[in-house]
């Protein structure tokens, strides 16, 4: 809507500018060309960035992501790309890059999505009450799947059991198809030492064929406990075929460990 307000201001703008001068008119015209024309390469910039990182191309992702950049990318992209340097590892990028969108008025959305990335990002290296801090804020007007998941995993992570427990429980009533909140109640069961309800929860997120390690590793866990080795040879099986980013929690390393200590 705010591209067509533009493009009918452009168009007025290059109609009087010709009236009034015609060199005028042909400068604006030029502007407005150039305008679409950058703004047309940062969307194809971000498209292939996208497209590379899905075949696994991480060096040309980031060199598309970067000349998007340059081109002038919206507020959303940067917080796209800022996305995928964390998921990569390069947080101090990441993070100028967050602080930098945060750092302008915005809209509400925008601002909320940008706050939930910069507080998985405080997840991810460590400063886990400033994150929850930070999900805590926005919670209230921007309760989403993604906000359920890593507030969910952050209580268990901390050790606040009594608040991950409802938490979590409202998370899965919230939307019960969600892997990640799967996952956030099997990992909550395990630490309560409920093994049974934690294999409840188990069937469950199998059924979601998750593409995260954690999923695997922590159902392997559980099948340990239970005595289904097989099953949780299986699911390790997989787990080592996942590749793993600086958001995994579990490494392959980790996944083969829990393999060789089940009983052959």
């Amino acid at each position: 809507m705010v591209e067509i307000i533009l493009l009918i201001g452009f168009i007025a703008l290059t109609i009087w500018a010709f009236f009034t001068n015609v060199l005028w008119g042909i400068i604006v015209l030029i502007a407005l060309g150039l305008y679409f024309y950058l703004k047309r390469f940062a969307n194809l910039c971000v498209m292939l960035a996208l497209r590379n990182y899905g075949n696994q191309n991480i060096n040309g992702c980031f060199r598309w992501f970067e000349r998007a950049y340059k081109r002038g990318m919206n507020t959303q992209q940067k917080i796209t790309y800022a996305y995928y340097l964390m998921r990569e590892g390069r947080v101090e990028r990441s993070e100028n890059l967050l602080n930098s969108v945060l750092a302008f008025q915005l809209k509400p959305e925008i601002k909320y999505l940008a706050k939930s990335n910069h507080a998985i990002l405080l997840l991810k290296t460590g400063r886990h009450q400033e994150a929850i801090e930070e999900l805590e804020e926005i919670f209230p007007y921007y309760k989403n799947s993604n906000v359920y998941g890593s507030l969910g995993y952050l209580y268990i992570l901390t050790g606040n059991l009594i608040k991950a427990k409802e938490f979590n429980h409202e998370a899965y009533e919230y939307n019960k198809e969600n892997a990640v909140i799967l996952d956030n109640m099997v990992q909550l069961y395990i630490r309560l030492g409920d093994y049974e309800t934690a294999y409840r929860y188990v069937t469950e997120l199998m059924e979601k064929s998750p593409s995260f390690i954690e999923a695997y590793y922590n159902a392997a866990l559980v099948e340990k406990e239970l005595g289904k080795f097989a099953e949780a040879r299986k699911h390790l099986a997989h787990a080592l075929t996942i590749r793993t980013t600086f958001m995994s929690s579990v490494s392959h390393e980790e996944a083969q460990e829990l393999m060789e200590s089940l009983p052959v």
